[in-house]
């Protein structure tokens, strides 16, 4: 693997990144940080190919019980590359843009290189190009989503076990010790994700944007809210406007 891997991309994919990198405070000495941006989101947008392919197969293996069906799932991925995320769709390859993996990544650009380009027949900057391809036709809430998978599948997993979450608030600094209520997809917003938790030492119910939430981890001890609390949040998230109040303090002590 080379300490740097070049991808030719259209205006529209280059557009899009330094957007995003911006959006989502990836930045250096003022300036957009696409490969801190890229080092982020490549191992998920790895993953998600990865686990669409098994979907692809289990389907022709459960449901169509074809003989031939390893041939069928190689044809299909390279075709759905070629079909929906190729470059024609999105203009010319007129932008260069430089990864530099980072050492906690370096694992995933090998599996790119030793694995994922042998399955599906492209080069590495041809696959990573079709990776960035897709992303950037998504929705913005959708690529937050994915550039912070990890942040909000932790999140989830406190909303589904009312284990206890600590986090550190990107924009403020600030730690928090938070039982976890929800979160909200912004398609129906102004295409941000926002989660909803109750501040167990402030005692207060907050908001805040997901790609706020660093350091993120949930411990075994779990917290009881009780009914007046949970009313309150369901309250809160309903009458509230998150566009407006993003890190907005809701009501005290409804312990």
């Amino acid at each position: 693997m080379n300490d740097k891997i070049k991808v030719k991309v259209s205006a529209f994919v280059a557009n899009i990144l330094e957007i995003d990198a911006l959006s989502f405070e990836f930045t250096k000495n003022g300036k957009s940080n696409k490969n801190g941006l890229l080092n982020k989101l490549i191992p998920t947008l790895v993953e998600a190919r990865k686990e669409r392919r098994n979907q692809i197969e289990n389907i022709l293996k459960t449901e169509y019980n074809q003989s031939d069906s390893e041939n069928i799932y190689n044809a299909v991925n390279t075709v759905i590359d070629k079909v929906y995320f190729n470059d024609e769709n999105l203009g010319t390859l007129e932008e260069s843009i430089w990864i530099r993996p980072s050492k906690e990544n370096i694992s995933v650009f090998d599996e790119i290189e030793t694995s994922e380009i042998l399955i599906t027949a492209q080069e590495l900057s041809v696959y990573i190009r079709g990776l960035l391809n897709e992303y950037s036709m998504l929705p913005l809430y959708k690529r937050e989503a994915l550039i912070f998978d990890r942040e909000l599948d932790i999140f989830s997993t406190a909303c589904c076990t009312s284990r206890i979450l600590y986090f550190r608030n990107k924009e403020t600094n600030e730690r928090h010790k938070v039982f976890a209520f929800d979160y909200f997809y912004g398609y129906w917003m102004n295409s941000g994700n926002y989660c909803v938790f109750y501040d167990i030492n402030k005692k207060k119910i907050m908001a805040t944007p997901l790609y706020d939430m660093q350091d993120a981890y949930i411990i075994k001890q779990k917290f009881k809210p009780s009914e007046r609390l949970i009313e309150r949040l369901q309250a809160y998230c309903d009458e509230c406007d998150f566009e407006a109040v993003v890190s907005m303090e809701g009501e005290q002590d409804v312990l």
